[in-house]
């Protein structure tokens, strides 16, 4: 006879080495889920903790599937990279160790990553366990980020960016905003326009926020990619970057000059075609003007 998940929660809760059991993985600083039968039937402190909740059937009711939890993100595993999301611990498991990591948000809606870890040496049951890597996962983007920058200006490299432009529309569809592209143009002589490459890339930089990603797409044109909830939030975000001609060493050239063609996705438009877009507005824009298509 199968014995359903409210009844093994009700026999772990009366069981003295079920107790036993449970105290000792409430001593785990790592979160520790155990699941039968692909559903959760037991959080330590730790993940009711991390979760904001205080029990199994609170979490269900709240968040559903624990699998849904995972940050939809390709930098990280979760359901939609397996073909039956029930048996997401099959899945990840049949991965490189190194790439068994998923990404959850806490309570207070701050992201984390996670090593995890499927022990299911007893049958129809399993013991998951999250290993909170967060830093020395961004450690590692760090440095795969720094291999993909271009040498002379120190933005992100073309080809990288069109090779990972994809979790832009998974995160865009995952915070429910849109795409927004701006294309830069630096206008000057190419020589005059070399010297202050990395210049450049800093004070736009300097301007953005660390989840936008700036490009060298062109010998002088580069672009950059962000999240936006309105056309009326690119436009304003464009327009300031337009500051970085007040600055040093900018201020007092007379020499170099820059122009923006801007626009935001529709719908869940693909980001080749919003490029295209913000590509043709850039060669409608004059000097030190942004133009929004």
């Amino acid at each position: 006879m199968s014995l359903s998940s409210d009844t093994i929660i009700s026999e772990i809760e009366n069981n003295e080495w079920s107790r036993l059991f449970i105290s000792a993985i409430n001593t785990q600083k790592d979160l520790v889920v155990l699941m039968y039968k692909n559903n959760p039937i037991l959080f330590n402190k730790a993940f009711q903790s991390f979760a904001g909740i205080s029990s199994v059937k609170e979490f269900l009711r709240e968040f559903g599937p624990l699998h849904d939890r995972f940050v939809p993100h390709n930098s990280y595993f979760h359901s939609g990279k397996t073909n039956s999301p029930d048996e997401w611990t099959i899945a990840l498991m049949a991965l490189p160790e190194h790439d068994r990591i998923v990404s959850m948000f806490n309570a207070r809606t701050e992201p984390y990553a996670f090593a995890v870890h499927v022990d299911n040496c007893v049958p129809d049951y399993e013991i998951i366990t999250f290993t909170d890597i967060s830093q020395d996962f961004i450690k590692r983007i760090m440095i795969e980020n720094e291999a993909n920058l271009d040498k002379e200006s120190g933005a992100y490299d073309k080809e990288y960016f069109i090779h990972t432009s994809k979790s832009f529309n998974d995160a865009a569809e995952f915070n429910e905003k849109f795409i927004g592209i701006t294309m830069i143009e630096l206008m000057s002589a190419d020589d005059e326009a070399e010297k202050f490459l990395r210049d450049f890339t800093s004070s736009i930089k300097s301007n953005i926020r660390q989840s936008d990603m700036l490009v060298r797409w062109d010998k002088k044109t580069f672009l950059l990619a962000y999240l936006a909830s309105t056309a009326g939030d690119v436009i304003a975000f464009s327009q300031k970057l337009l500051l970085v001609m007040r600055q040093e060493p900018f201020e007092r050239l007379n020499t170099i000059s820059m122009r923006m063609g801007a626009t935001v996705q529709n719908d869940k438009e693909e980001i080749t075609a919003i490029i295209k877009r913000a590509q043709t507005a850039l060669e409608q824009s004059t000097n030190l003007q942004v133009t929004l298509l």
